[in-house]
């Protein structure tokens, strides 16, 4: 599965090796700072 973030930052599951559920809370998007809660799944 992939999450997008609006700056268009993808986050790969498979290639990270962690589930997007398990990030912790405070996880943020390493292009622009946004948080975990803005990101949406990505087909």
């Amino acid at each position: 599965m992939k999450y997008q973030c609006p700056c268009g930052y993808i986050y790969d599951e498979e290639k990270e090796g962690v589930k997007f559920e398990d990030l912790p809370a405070d996880y943020e998007c390493p292009e622009c700072g946004l948080g975990k809660d803005v990101f949406e799944p990505a087909e």
